[in-house]
């Protein structure tokens, strides 16, 4: 199962998180000091979107940069970090393409997380992978939300 999906900006704090297993809020805060511990050190291998991956209390967790942010995806079970890696590849491009106008940078990133959480939907769904392919995930999310139903007259 996919467990989670941080994104965060390069000082470590949450810009955008996502949970697929319940947790209070108090847990949520320590697994996203937890990752931060964990990870923060190896923040500078991550350039050049390359992925890397560590592990703790059973959840493995892939990690990278793209622009401005950092992008965490926690999976456990079935969910190895080959499978997260598969995964990590359609968000870092559904960022790239919310924020393609202005660059990848918290602010505009912020502006535009209404529609990365239609892509992410397109993605994910209840914590298992739905789609991968970026062309198929943009175009179902385009005919979310861009394409206004009209009334016709007849």
């Amino acid at each position: 199962m996919i467990n989670n999906l941080l994104i965060t900006n390069l000082n470590g704090n949450i810009v955008f998180s996502k949970y697929y297993n319940i947790l209070t809020e108090e847990k949520q805060i320590e697994f996203e000091k937890l990752t931060y511990q964990f990870t923060k050190d190896e923040w500078s291998f991550a350039k050049g979107e390359k992925h890397l991956v560590t592990e703790f209390s059973g959840n493995k967790i892939v990690f990278t940069n793209v622009g401005d942010l950092m992008i965490f995806l926690c999976g456990s079970n079935e969910y190895d970090e080959l499978a997260l890696s598969e995964i990590i590849f359609p968000l870092m491009e559904t960022i790239k393409e919310v924020c393609k106008k202005k660059g990848v940078t918290e602010a505009h990133f912020i502006e535009q997380i209404p529609k990365f959480v239609l892509y992410l939907d397109e993605i994910i769904q209840k914590g298992q992978i739905d789609q991968t392919q970026i062309e198929s995930i943009l175009n179902y999310s385009a005919l979310k939300h861009d394409q206004p139903i009209k009334k016709e007259t007849i």
